[in-house]
């Protein structure tokens, strides 16, 4: 069977916090095809370590692809890597530099030296067109080996990915046993109770189950090939029905859609509008619903009151419950939902409040309490959550915690 690995380049990137878009598309992609990819690495812009990655992975697969490095500073150096393990030059193709300094003008930009060098490709390679950028790919063959150069700008990458290489690559590997990909997200439940349902499908032959937990968000990939696989569509559907019983209400979605984009569907289906009330998550949950396309046909806005005077004049939070309750209480939240849904005349609203920290929690109200409060037409309903981690996570959880909320009492009207 054929291979492949992925280099995702740039010194930001070998960070092990630093998320990568282009990796996970990358590997779906190509097992689209039949590809496996077996070998993944980081690596800084430095050509030298580029060079040593590169070889190391030409030795050990079929096809090497990369993210990253072929900008216009001094530290896009991926091209000069790849010309350096190959001993060859670096030239600049004619069609792609025409086409980026018509593209640059239409930006009402002059071409510049630096910017010459997104022309470039290898001694040897060819110009792959990028439709969504101004830095052309590079397809290398050498032998019965394929180096392909991408852009690490994520539109970028999956556009000449899509476009450009997938269809040089299925014709060159025909024998490729056949994969059907299932990509679902779940939500609202930790990832050791999604194992439950998940625990029969491992080790099955033909079937690779793959599970990212993300702070409230759970991704669950199956990857079904044949041989040895008999049935990859009875297969696929027999995942989908375990997945539907199992995780009940946590399921989000079969195809991979998010939960943001699956609340703002339901929304829509009910033709209900929303607004979102924010103490500690600090507009992330307002960012989070309007990052779907389409987000202000329902959408009405958002409201960021942190500090107490700012929850009573903005949001009509009552000064007496700040006082008795506190800001993050059950009965601030609900104030907060109902200051919200007034003042936007929004169908619904979502609201946090609590203590992200890494200070300011107390005995009764520790860092990572937050209280989360929904509410819509039919009624409101608050919850306590603790996720005592570091500032971000728990934003993180808070908003995800959020929009689960809303999405799961939506569910519950689209099915009274």
């Amino acid at each position: 069977m054929k291979n492949a690995a992925l280099i995702i380049i740039g010194s930001e990137m070998v960070d092990p916090t630093r998320p990568d878009a282009n990796g996970p598309y990358g590997k779906d992609r190509l097992a689209s095809l039949g590809i496996p990819v077996t070998y993944l690495a980081r690596v800084e812009d430095r050509a030298a370590s580029i060079r040593e990655t590169l070889r190391t992975a030409l030795a050990c697969c079929d096809v090497v692809i990369t993210s990253g490095g072929l900008g216009p500073t001094g530290d896009d150096v991926t091209r000069e890597a790849a010309a350096s393990l190959f001993g060859a030059g670096v030239h600049e193709d004619p069609q792609w530099m025409s086409v980026l300094t018509e593209r640059l003008a239409s930006r009402g930009r002059p071409i510049t030296e630096l910017g010459r060098r997104q022309a470039h490709v290898v001694d040897g390679g060819e110009a792959l067109p990028n439709g969504a950028g101004l830095a052309c790919g590079c397809w290398l063959a050498r032998e019965d080996k394929y180096l392909v150069l991408l852009p690490g700008v994520p539109r970028e990458f999956q556009d000449i990915l899509d476009r450009q290489v997938l269809p040089r690559l299925a014709p060159l590997f025909p024998d490729q046993p056949k994969v059907r990909l299932l990509k679902a997200v779940a939500a609202g439940l930790p990832e050791v109770e999604a194992e439950e349902t998940l625990r029969p499908w491992y080790g099955r032959p033909g079937i690779d189950v793959s599970i990212l937990p993300s702070l409230g968000v759970l991704r669950i990939g199956f990857a079904f090939t044949s041989p040895p696989v008999r049935d990859l569509e009875a297969a696929e559907r027999e995942a989908r029905e375990d997945l539907a019983s199992g995780l009940g209400r946590h399921l989000v979605s079969l195809d991979g859609v998010s939960l943001e984009q699956r609340l703002g569907e339901r929304l829509l289906e009910e033709r209900w509008t929303l607004a979102t009330a924010e103490s500690c998550t600090g507009g992330l949950l307002g960012h989070k619903i309007v990052s779907v396309a389409g987000a202000s046909r329902y959408y009405m806005g958002g409201i960021v009151a942190y500090d107490n005077g700012a929850k009573t004049g903005a949001l009509g939070v009552p000064a007496r419950v700040l006082e008795d309750h506190g800001a993050v209480s059950e009965e601030t939240a609900r104030a907060m939902v109902r200051g919200a849904r007034a003042r936007f005349n929004a169908s619904c609203a979502l609201a946090t409040t609590g203590v992200a920290g890494p200070s300011g929690g107390t005995p009764e109200k520790p860092v990572g309490t937050v209280w989360i409060a929904c509410g819509t037409p039919e009624g409101e309903w608050a919850r306590r959550i603790f996720f005592p981690l570091d500032r971000a996570s728990t934003m993180e959880f808070s908003a995800n915690s959020a929009l689960f909320m809303l999405w799961n009492h939506l569910q519950k009207a689209g099915t009274s």
